[in-house]
């Protein structure tokens, strides 16, 4: 627990926060340099738990600067009592003690820093010291360390080692200087070569030290804008121990990152390796679709390529295959497969991320891409197929091999609708598809407006909150208790609204639903997993985490909640992971939007 930090802002396990120093304000992620760690008292205490009574460290009296306490390794003999007694500390920081072993192995560096963040309290920063690079600072970062220093920058400029954003070389092999720092910009490199020992490796550790504070505050600026992992995936490229430890942090740690990872950003999501298959957005919408998502039943179910326009609905290439089968929608229900997200039915293309990404178009899938989404739309086939009587693909290219090899694996027989290599904007393959579709169908069934809105609305509501939810939201008695539903706005800027009031709004900028205190009451009985417990008094503004007496694991950053006390019951947006709230004692838990007294 902590006095003297706060945590400002998250973008998955990485954080943004503020450490009180004296009458200074330090950001983090920060780099402390080593010429100007003061010992002094009132400054910065590391405590050594092996000489301490770890009772009185548990104690706030006498705590009048940030403190922190040091993490042992597990071959340490004190290192099981010290880790029983870590989440009871009252330290503004941990310190990763022998950090350099970590080196060795991309696992044990995964290893030792995931271990580290889950044993100290979420609102803890983390030190790891003496091993940060202008390479592996950001990766570091994105794992949750909160704080590194310029040691190891300073003892490779004393060995002659010039460091890069994306590596390093010995001075002595360079013939000019790659870097425009006010250190470089000064001389030549043959001016640098001809200086002294003492004096070279002091020039050659400034510069180092600027690198690498130069990489902490394009770090800071990453986390702000929420677009750390693309970063992540662009900087790992240039070590193989790297680009192994996000590997192993993808394949391993899922359960760590998805309980950090916000549920929406506003906005849009890169994916531009095929490590952006595995990140935990993708994971959560490919398990929701099937999870959270009932189709409607219809006689078509129809398989549409994605378009680089987002949400599809507002695309050329969509408007013309909806204008295509427009006599017959009421009959069709539209599946867009796309990487990397699988497969989106329709009425979930405005949330996120299926409105937020943006991916390389080439033509070219590769093996893994090609599998990903053959095994998205595999097992949505294998779920949903109970739903329509026949399926139809308007697709072409890698998308109809996916399709088929999908076909052949269910047994399930596919009417294609274009040739190869025939593009699906074509006059031939759109009145190829008018015309199948009309020769499935009995007759026209148009789909009207309102239905179209509810059905997105519908579907939303359940994917974000659990089968059900929508259904409630929308009211099934509406029409015998004589009330009307309304929705109104201009795709996708939907407001639903009865009998007067407004009961739910689509936010684009989100790809979120959010719920009026009327709209929160309908399906409160439903929203157990969205539930935040708060102390005995009404919040205006932002419900901080002391405030929080309990809160549901499942709560995400951006998740729409409800919260209820003994004075006050409203909604907002989760500001901290549910999980945080309960563990922290500083920091905004939620954002509130609106709030009704109780008598």
């Amino acid at each position: 627990m902590t006095k003297f930090y706060e945590v400002k802002r998250r973008d998955g396990a990485a954080r943004t926060g503020k450490l009180s120093v004296g009458e200074n304000h330090v950001q983090t992620p920060l780099m402390l340099r080593v010429d100007t760690i003061s010992k002094k008292k009132g400054e910065l205490e590391v405590f050594n738990v092996e000489n301490q009574n770890l009772d009185d460290l548990s104690s706030e009296e006498a705590w009048n600067a940030p403190r922190g306490a040091v993490i042992l390794p597990e071959v340490h003999p004190m290192f099981t009592k010290v880790k029983e007694a870590i989440p009871s500390l009252f330290v503004d920081f941990s310190v990763l003690s022998f950090a350099s072993a970590m080196l060795n192995s991309p696992r044990d560096f995964v290893r030792r820093i995931i271990d580290a963040r889950n044993a100290i309290p979420p609102d803890v920063a983390l030190w790891v010291p003496a091993i940060a690079t202008a390479e592996n600072a950001t990766l570091m970062f994105y794992m949750g360390v909160d704080v590194i220093d310029d040691t190891n920058a300073v003892i490779k400029g004393c060995q002659g080692i010039y460091l890069m954003e994306d590596g390093e070389v010995r001075v002595s092999e360079l013939d000019e200087l790659p870097c425009n720092c006010h250190i470089c910009a000064s001389l030549s490199i043959d001016e640098l070569k001809q200086k002294n020992n003492k004096e070279r490796a002091s020039l050659i550790a400034k510069h180092n030290t600027l690198v690498l504070d130069k990489e902490v505050k394009k770090a800071r600026a990453c986390i702000r804008a929420g677009n750390l992992r693309e970063y992540v995936e662009m900087r790992v490229r240039s070590s193989p121990f790297l680009t192994a430890m996000l590997r192993i942090l993808d394949s391993e740690e899922e359960a760590y990152f998805e309980r950090r990872t916000p549920v929406a950003r506003n906005r849009c999501m890169m994916a531009n390796t095929m490590e952006s298959l595995k990140r935990i957005e993708v994971k959560r919408f490919a398990s929701r679709v099937l999870e959270r998502y009932e189709p409607p039943a219809r006689k078509i179910l129809l398989i549409l390529p994605c378009s680089a326009r987002k949400p599809y609905s507002t695309s050329p290439s969509h408007t013309r295959f909806i204008d295509a089968i427009a006599g017959y929608r009421g009959q069709i229900h539209e599946l867009i497969l796309t990487s990397p997200l699988g497969v989106v039915p329709r009425e979930l293309e405005a949330v996120y991320p299926a409105a937020f990404y943006d991916i390389p178009v080439t033509g070219y899938w590769d093996a893994e891409e090609r599998e990903w989404v053959s095994s998205c739309l595999r097992a949505y086939l294998e779920r949903k197929m109970k739903n329509y009587d026949v399926v139809v693909a308007h697709l072409t290219g890698a998308y109809r091999e996916i399709c088929a090899s999908v076909a052949k694996d269910s047994g399930i027989e596919i009417a294609y609708t274009c040739e190869e290599d025939e593009g699906t904007t074509s006059k031939e393959a759109l009145n190829r598809l008018k015309e199948r579709i009309a020769g499935l169908c009995d007759d026209k069934q148009r789909l009207s407006g309102f239905k179209m809105k509810k059905s997105m609305i519908k579907a939303m509501a359940d994917f974000q909150f659990g089968l059900g939810a929508g259904k409630q939201l929308l009211g099934k008695e509406e029409r015998e208790r004589g009330e009307r539903l309304k929705i109104n706005g201009k795709f996708p800027s939907y407001k639903l609204g009865s009998k007067g009031d407004v009961l739910a709004r689509l936010v684009p900028a989100y790809g979120l639903l959010t719920l009026t205190v009327k709209g929160a009451r309908r399906i409160e009985n439903l929203l157990s997993s969205y539930k935040v417990e708060i102390g005995d008094f009404v919040p205006r503004g932002s419900i901080l985490a002391p405030g929080v007496v309990n809160a549901s694991e499942q709560i995400r950053v951006n998740d729409e909640v409800v919260f209820r006390g003994e004075k006050a019951f409203g909604v907002g947006r989760a500001k901290m992971s549910g999980w945080e709230m309960v563990e922290s004692r500083k920091g905004m838990a939620v954002q509130v939007r609106e709030v009704e007294e109780i008598e």
